[in-house]
């Protein structure tokens, strides 16, 4: 017999407030995400400055949408913690095992892998295209590309996991 089976599992009400916490915890991470995001594309646009009435229109659109781009991974890993924001909630009150937790999950690891193929394949090759010195390194797997990337696939992974159990769960409330 295993040791810690004979441990008490921490109280349905307690397993709720971590829930809760991991909600709000996510929240402000994709607040601080998309904070970071502001100030990037802010610099790219404007180097922090702000534009007079006579800056030329597409320069600035331009620098606008090159600092999207640039900001791409940071943009969807942002989006990526949000639906775990919303799994976090509906988990904190008592709604685990659902087809809508199935499909954050789904959601979330395909903007993670999102996020790598955005850093390591896309910025590199448009900013090639463009003539930008960054994007001189087409295919740029950095190590943080990378984990980002396997960590979506890894989410993947659970989400198929947790479809059999959504599934054993609905089974098994047909018979209760």
């Amino acid at each position: 017999m295993r040791e810690d089976s004979n441990k008490a599992s921490p109280g349905p009400q307690k397993r709720r407030d971590t829930y809760a916490t991991m909600s709000v915890l996510a929240w402000i991470a994709v607040g601080i995400l998309f904070l970071n995001v502001a100030y990037f594309v802010g610099n790219e646009v404007g180097g922090g400055q702000v534009l007079d009435r006579d800056a030329r229109f597409w320069p600035v659109v331009n620098s606008f949408l090159i600092g999207l781009l640039k900001a791409g991974p940071t943009i969807l890993i942002g989006l990526a913690l949000l639906e775990f924001a919303f799994f976090f909630d509906r988990c904190s009150k008592d709604e685990t095992f659902t087809e809508a937790n199935l499909k954050t999950l789904r959601s979330g690891a395909d903007s993670l892998v999102w996020a790598a193929i955005t850093s390591a394949i896309v910025i590199p090759s448009v900013l090639g295209a463009i003539g930008d010195a960054a994007g001189r390194d087409v295919f740029d797997f950095t190590e943080l590309a990378l984990g980002v990337g396997l960590m979506g696939l890894a989410l993947h992974g659970l989400a198929i996991v947790f479809d059999d159990a959504v599934k054993l769960k609905e089974d098994n409330d047909q018979f209760v």
